[in-house]
């Protein structure tokens, strides 16, 4: 009896050591392209824009004179201060006017120099008897009439000075030389062109907004501005004026926001786009592309604890031009959720991201 029931523990134990293994949980691997991280940043919304940035002030310098151009000193991309000479002009003919006009004012002064001589001698004489009194009359005509030649001269010369002096191409502002026009050696009439000076320190978008959105575009509201060629920085502007009507053809209005240009890292002719932000504020934002939008209520794939859950969200603050959505409730900062194709797996299921 004893030997059987032996026996018989044997046979259990040795079932019990058969039964197989149970299988591990299935974990499926996504990769880390195709989740994202729920994260705090600066969001705004209100009406885009986009256009061409643009010197705010600039100014072209020309030629106040003609003549030949020497001592160019200036060339594009030099920065220069007010005053600053950029070149001169040797106009032979406001030379030949100036030395005339300084023979004739030294002539003036010797006239009038020997017409006073004549008349203190001329009022000697009609003192003493020996030349009538009508002669002092006389004398002193002479006098004024060389005092207003000798005017005339003065005058003659302070123009011929002037137009001497023209002869010094100056910049009119400071900036930098976009534009050089002109090399030594060159005869240039008056009113030529030269020079073009721009100043980076501030830059201005020229740009158009929808007309029903004019009630959110105010001098004075910020936009926040992303630059062609600086694809990780973000820059700040304010609407400088708005156009007084509405194109008509368009249905745009027309706005101008004026951007500094801290370093004058900028220059002018790259594109910009932005947000005219009439409502910011710090949210948190997923990428649209992690937005199901197919049932009554948006929702995205969460991943916590290595489990994917379908969240409902409540949605904020869009950009479909940026590529994201502010998350007002549903998930928190730093969670993981699923973005593109991958958000289409099943809740409940074991996901390793990597």
């Amino acid at each position: 009896m004893k030997r059987a029931l032996v026996v018989i523990l044997l046979a259990a134990t040795a079932c019990k050591r058969e039964e197989p293994p149970k299988p591990a949980p299935v974990v499926m691997r996504v990769e880390r392209a195709s989740a994202a991280t729920v994260t705090k940043r600066y969001v705004a919304t209100g009406p885009r824009l986009s256009g061409t940035l643009q010197p705010q002030q600039s100014a072209t310098i020309i030629a106040e004179t003609g003549g030949t151009v020497l001592n160019v000193t200036a060339s594009e991309g030099v920065s220069v201060a007010r005053g600053t000479e950029l070149a001169r002009i040797v106009d032979e003919t406001a030379s030949d006017a100036l030395r005339s006009a300084q023979v004739a004012v030294t002539s003036g002064q010797t006239t009038v120099a020997v017409a006073r001589r004549d008349y203190e001698r001329a009022q000697r004489l009609a003192g003493a008897g020996a030349l009538p009194k009508r002669d002092i009359d006389v004398g002193r005509a002479q006098v004024a009439s060389a005092e207003a030649q000798l005017g005339q001269a003065r005058a003659q010369l302070a123009q011929a000075q002037e137009r001497s002096g023209n002869q010094r191409v100056v910049a009119s502002v400071s900036g930098i030389v976009s534009e050089k026009r002109v090399s030594t050696g060159d005869v240039v009439t008056q009113g030529t062109p030269l020079f073009t000076i721009v100043d980076l320190s501030t830059l201005q978008l020229e740009a158009t907004v929808p007309a029903d959105a004019i009630g959110q575009v105010n001098p004075g509201t910020t936009v926040e501005l992303s630059v062609r060629g600086y694809p990780d920085q973000a820059f700040r502007g304010t609407i400088a004026r708005v156009a007084p009507s509405v194109d008509a053809g368009t249905g745009q209005v027309r706005v101008y926001v004026s951007m500094p240009n801290q370093g004058k890292r900028l220059v002018g002719g790259l594109f910009a786009e932005g947000t005219v932000r009439t409502i910011a504020r710090v949210g948190l934002i997923v990428p649209i592309d992690a937005l199901d939008e197919s049932g009554a209520a948006p929702a995205v794939m969460r991943v916590r604890n290595g489990v994917t859950e379908r969240v409902t969200v409540q949605l904020g603050i869009r950009s479909d031009a940026e590529g994201f959505v502010e998350i007002l409730s549903g998930v928190g900062e730093g969670e993981t959720v699923l973005i593109g194709p991958a958000r289409t797996i099943a809740p409940g299921t074991r996901v390793n991201v990597s």
